[in-house]
């Protein structure tokens, strides 16, 4: 059988890389090979557990790529051949192409634990037949371990809270909840939240054991505590699933992601790789960064499939910003490129600011919340090296404005004269905007370092 594109991968970047690459080159044909034939929407795997009323509502189905008329297989590539331009699944079939898309994710990390092999030990998987087990699982179950403090974790945790007769745990290795992502404040933040929702967090813990006979019955932490569990939630991360780029003999990157080139370009002809399996460089450092996101997975996506059968787009993704959201009991908390924490970790100097304000305006309005927003900027360009947002739902909007900031090296003065819309209903005032009223405060902070650096001046 011969294809004219063959995506290896049925999540976000590989459905966008084949949309794409059909939606530009409608003359070629274009083949999908799926793993799961059941997938969910990765991001939403969390409100399986309790929010959706049914977890087949976040199936994600096959009828987009359908209705395009792309061809779709559900099997398992064992092996592919660069060379002869040919795929081979394990039922037997060949396939040869014309072009080749790897988009083949992660894969769970497994600690090496005592005990991680018992009954009541679970990961995340994409598919929905594990995801409804782990859902019958969780239900059933009055003691739940969570095994990693990051955003699954404390998602994990903050749904399963909507049991109430269910004792839940988080455990982090790391000083504080969701680290990576934040500063200090927002992680202490993020932590109260969850503590007032009765979970219980275990910060600066490692588990050494995951105790019981052949299921589980408890964990045990290097400090000797010991937790009862009926259930554990392993997610400590996950690895990019590079084996079968590997074996046909790709460049393997930093921590086992696949080599691409700024246009996803493999360094073997006519071969691709998009999405988590695809090597992530930071946006500011260029640094390999293990960062996995729809987001980022379905931007890398369009770049391929655009440019699959020649560069038509130039230099459109710079590197990852590290573009974050989420919502914990009931909170919105956002982040994108740099914290204060990763400029000390990576030398930039810097200047940072943060305003608080009220999301409507008077905030004594039906459904305000307070909105903070913090901002860091470089201390000498005064561009925008990163922000973070906490509060209501436009946290969530709020924190992509700031992405395109970054994205496009917005200068601190060029956010203190920012031009907006604003509603009594639906913003916070004009006059105390915490997204302008952080980068005054921040400009502020810059004219005292132009005092001591006269050549900034047409920063401030």
């Amino acid at each position: 059988m011969n294809v004219n594109v063959i995506v290896i991968g049925g999540g976000p970047a590989g459905v966008i890389t084949a949309l794409t690459a059909k939606s530009v080159y409608p003359e070629k044909s274009v083949c999908v090979i799926k793993e799961i034939g059941d997938g969910v929407i990765p991001c939403a795997i969390p409100y399986m557990m309790h929010t959706l009323k049914d977890p087949k509502q976040n199936a994600m189905g096959n009828a987009p790529l359908e209705k395009a008329g792309i061809d779709i297989i559900e099997g398992n590539v064992v092996s592919f051949d660069p060379k002869a331009h040919s795929v081979t699944l394990e039922s037997g079939q060949t396939l040869n192409y014309e072009r080749l898309v790897l988009a083949t994710g992660t894969e769970p990390v497994l600690p090496p634990l005592p005990g991680i092999e018992k009954e009541g030990v679970f990961t995340i998987r994409k598919s929905m037949s594990a995801m409804v087990e782990l859902r019958e699982k969780v239900h059933k179950a009055r003691r739940v371990a969570i095994i990693g403090g990051g955003f699954i974790g404390a998602e994990f945790a903050d749904e399963l809270s909507h049991e109430p007769k269910t004792d839940v745990h988080v455990i982090e290795v790391m000083p504080k909840i969701l680290v990576t992502a934040f500063d200090d404040e927002f992680c202490d933040d993020v932590t109260e939240v969850l503590r007032s929702k009765g979970i219980h967090t275990h910060c600066g813990n490692r588990v050494v054991s995951i105790d019981g006979k052949s299921q589980v019955e408890s964990v045990t932490l290097d400090n000797g505590g010991k937790i009862q569990a009926d259930i554990v939630l392993v997610s400590i991360g996950a690895k990019p699933a590079s084996d079968l780029a590997q074996k046909a003999g790709l460049r393997i990157a930093e921590k086992g992601s696949i080599w691409v080139d700024e246009y996803m370009r493999t360094d073997a002809e006519d071969v691709f790789a998009v999405g988590d399996c695809a090597v992530k460089r930071d946006f500011f450092t260029r640094k390999a960064a293990p960062v996995w996101l729809a987001s980022t997975a379905t931007a890398e996506a369009r770049n391929a499939g655009t440019n699959i059968y020649g560069i038509r787009v130039l230099h459109q993704i710079q590197g990852t910003i590290s573009a974050f959201s989420t919502k914990i009991g009931g909170v919105s908390f956002a982040s994108a490129g740099m914290t204060c924490r990763t400029c000390q970790k990576e030398g930039f100097r810097y200047v940072t600011a943060t305003a608080v304000a009220p999301d409507r305006h008077p905030g004594m309005l039906p459904g305000a919340s307070e909105l903070k927003v913090k901002l860091v900027f470089a201390d000498r360009s005064g561009i925008i090296l990163g922000g973070q947002v906490s509060g209501g739902p436009s946290a969530g909007e709020l924190i992509n404005m700031i992405a395109l900031a970054i994205q496009k090296k917005v200068t601190v003065r060029e956010l203190d004269m920012l031009q907006i819309a604003t509603h009594p209903l639906l913003t916070s005032a004009p006059t105390v905007h915490p997204l302008i009223n952080a980068a005054h405060q921040a400009l502020a902070k810059l004219r005292v370092t132009i005092k001591e650096f006269p050549q900034l001046k047409k920063v401030a």
